[in-house]
């Protein structure tokens, strides 16, 4: 019973007509709780030519009815109850095939929109519109989720989901301009998913190509007829195009003329957006007889895997593109100006990008990593399931951030119990066995070990590697949520992916049950371990910052030896190979192992294109007692500086000069550690190092080796770097990095 509205009947009989028209909010729930339990019911209940605000609050639910919002009804804001729009769902599930009940015919293309919003000034916030017509039971046809005509409309948060021409943004008539701005939405489907004539605005948005199976064609993502007369129709912006399609198998569009029209010439702007693997390389194609070259179909400064130039891709000036904003598609004659440009993020690690200029990962489109995901995509996880789960499958490369809480152990199975090396075993592989049958002195020296032990190896290797092996996928941000956050036993891989952050993690002890012993590998043989804490494969823009790694409390010093040898059962801390392009490595602490960053794994310029790849930077790192490879450098153009290293007992050489590298070394800073040992070669033949100390003293490197060592390396790479933040004096720091390089020291 609401006491404040109880008055006198006449007055309240008076007052009515009144209150309903002023009324702010109207409030529907299924359970009867709010004013109305359909959404129709209260549109309906908004008066024509309504002049104010209105809001229609959808509580928690999934209401399945057809709703239309006419055009005599503007101001109306839609808006779920809460900021996750999973949790407010509008559907129905009719296609233009399906027979309308009265059995007049078809309900069409139109007719099978879940909602037609008609009205200009409206708003639709934190909710899901879908149409859940289904395709396997039913058979393909088009079953649109919203169908908009109304100008000057705004989704916010917003969800569409269908098939075959999910949204339908349109316009009353071919000659009516409608505006309409998507703005922090998802679009999934298939077919024509975005299709109609009006000007339409998406906005960091994340839209997402289905997968229909197909092994060359699994469909379109645009669809736009707009007329000739309109210069602007569909502006993709900033946005995600994402799939788990193969590669090179949607298309961004084809030319809609919609009704046979023949002044429609679809507009279509692809601009500065991440798009996935599944974009072809001759992303646009005809439609109805309509010659897709002549229509309006162009990309601008696009990026990631499905991005490319050639001559079936238009791409615009920057000259033309100053004329294809948001705010000049939107603006009309009236000056409508929805874009909200935003701050930087204050809400948590997982929305921070890299800063500008922050090293070679800020090259080109800079490193983003999963900072436009949706609520629904990002997670909090604490054990090994959730982590799997929430990266999911790889070549989804919807836009995530995944916090890790704690710590999680990969030796554990699903319900946590620890496993230890036997666990991983199988055919009959234990460690004694192996020693017993590839000891030299039974097995010789001059092969490596083949027969059932060694095959029994390399399965148990395998079954291990399955269990402990996490693959981050594109558009990921994986960063730790305080000082304990770590990854015990894992083997990180970045493999084939672009745009990635990790963060504020210690990843820890990423050890090999299963080393294989090789007496061919150097005079006396070695024992060679397979995991990296993390390895970073065939990645683009990758952002590694304040992690922390090492060996916990398993170094390989505390391992025995066997066949005289070190029983090694780690390999490197962190690699970056196989042609990986654009990364940064700043403020990480690198601690007590052997072999710690390769940046490049061949000589073989051929085998990954590599002569013009692995442009890495390294600042700010903490390098402490280690033994090599910090880094050890092919091919790349890297930059080095602002480091501290700190050596140990089991120091060899810090930075590895290697074949075709191009390592520019500037302002770091070496503490126990022989000016003579800080480099070394292998067939490199220059180094730019300038501006080191070593124990506190100014220290040419190059000439220091070169005269320990009888050799003429050079001291020109070839190149100066320009993407890099401050500088410090490198006399700072050994008071500047320790104590804010690693996991848990993010300021």
């Amino acid at each position: 019973m609401r006491l404040l509205f109880l008055f006198p009947l006449i007055a309240m009989t008076l007052a009515a007509p009144a209150q309903a028209q002023t009324r702010a909010t109207i409030v529907v729930a299924a359970d009867g709780t709010g004013d109305h339990t359909t959404v129709q019911a209260a549109v309906d209940a908004v008066p024509s030519g309504n002049a104010r605000p209105l809001t229609i609050l959808v509580r928690k639910g999934t209401y399945k009815q057809q709703v239309v919002i006419p055009a005599d009804k503007p101001h109306i804001s839609l808006v779920g109850d809460t900021r996750d729009p999973r949790e407010v769902v509008l559907t129905f599930d009719v296609s233009a095939s399906t027979p309308k009940p009265d059995g007049s015919g078809t309900y069409g293309t139109s007719g099978s929109a879940s909602y037609v919003i008609s009205a200009p000034d409206f708003t639709a916030r934190n909710l899901t519109f879908e149409n859940s017509y289904n395709e396997a039971a039913n058979g393909n046809s088009q079953a649109v989720a919203v169908r908009t005509t109304g100008d000057r409309q705004v989704y916010e948060n917003v969800r569409f989901l269908g098939n075959q021409d999910t949204l339908y943004a349109n316009t009353p008539s071919a000659g009516t301009v409608a505006r309409q701005y998507f703005r922090d939405c998802y679009v999934e489907g298939d077919v024509d998913f975005i299709f109609g004539r009006a000007t339409a605005v998406f906005d960091n948005c994340v839209i997402k190509a289905l997968n229909r199976g197909s092994a060359d064609n699994n469909g379109y993502v645009t669809a736009a007829s707009t007329e000739l007369s309109n210069p602007y129709g569909f502006l993709i912006y900033r946005s995600h195009l994402t799939s788990n399609a193969p590669a090179r198998t949607v298309h961004l569009g084809r030319p809609w003329p919609a009704g046979g029209s023949a002044t429609a010439r679809g507009q279509v702007l692809v601009r500065e957006s991440w798009l996935g693997q599944q974009v072809k390389d001759a992303p646009w194609t005809d439609m109805s007889g309509l010659n897709w070259r002549d229509a309006r179909l162009s990309e601008y400064r696009n990026h990631g895997p499905g991005a490319t130039v050639n001559a079936d891709r238009p791409q615009l000036t920057a000259e033309q593109a100053a004329a294809f904003t948001p705010e000049k598609y939107l603006a009309g004659s009236d000056g409508w100006n929805p874009v909200r440009r935003r701050l930087p993020a204050p809400y948590g690690l997982g929305r921070q990008v890299l800063p500008r200029n922050d090293g070679w990962a800020a090259a080109t489109t800079g490193t983003t990593g999963g900072s436009a995901a949706r609520p629904e995509n990002v997670r909090v996880v604490s054990t090994r399931a959730q982590l799997r789960a929430a990266l999911g499958d790889p070549a989804d490369n919807t836009p995530k951030i995944i916090y890790v809480k704690g710590a999680i152990d990969a030796d554990t199975d699903d319900s946590g119990t620890p496993l230890t090396c036997a666990d991983y075993a199988v055919n009959g592989y234990t460690l004694p066995a192996y020693l017993a049958a590839y000891d030299p002195a039974v097995w010789g020296r001059t092969t490596v070990p083949s027969g059932p032990l060694e095959d029994a190896r390399k399965a148990s290797y395998a079954k291990m590697a399955e269990h402990v092996t996490v693959t981050i996928g594109s558009n990921v941000t994986l960063v730790g949520m305080g000082g304990d956050a770590a990854l015990k036993s894992f083997g990180l891989r970045i493999s084939n992916a672009d745009n990635v952050i990790v963060r504020n993690l210690t990843i820890t002890d990423t050890a090999d049950c299963f080393p294989q012993w090789d007496p061919t590998d150097g005079a006396e043989g070695n024992w060679n371990a397979s995991f990296d804490n993390v390895e970073v494969s065939g990645s683009t823009h990758v952002w590694l910052d304040h992690n922390s790694l090492d060996d916990g409390d398993n170094p390989d010093s505390g391992q025995p030896l066997h066949f005289g040898r070190p029983y090694q059962v780690h390999d490197g801390l962190l690699d970056v190979v196989r042609g990986s392009n654009y990364v940064t490595l700043s403020w990480n602490h690198l601690s007590n192992h052997d072999k710690v960053t390769l940046i490049g794994n061949t000589d073989n310029p051929a085998r990954y294109g590599e002569a013009d790849k692995l442009k890495v930077t390294l600042h700010h790192n903490h390098f402490e007692g280690l033994g090599q490879r910090a880094p050890r450098v092919r091919f790349g153009q890297v930059h080095v500086y602002n480091n501290y290293y700190s050596g140990g007992a089991g120091h060899g050489y810090s930075i590895g000069v290697g074949f075709g590298s191009k390592v520019y070394a500037e302002r770091n800073a070496f503490d126990g550690i022989a000016a003579a040992k800080v480099l070394t070669v292998f067939g490199g033949t220059a180094i730019t190092a300038k501006d080191n100390l070593v124990d506190g003293m100014p220290a040419d490197l190059v000439a220091a080796y070169n005269k320990a060592n009888g050799t003429s390396l050079g001291t020109d790479a070839g190149w100066t770097p320009e993407l890099f933040t401050r500088i410090h004096p490198p006399e700072a720091l050994r008071a500047l990095v320790p104590p804010g390089a690693g996991a848990g020291r993010l300021r």
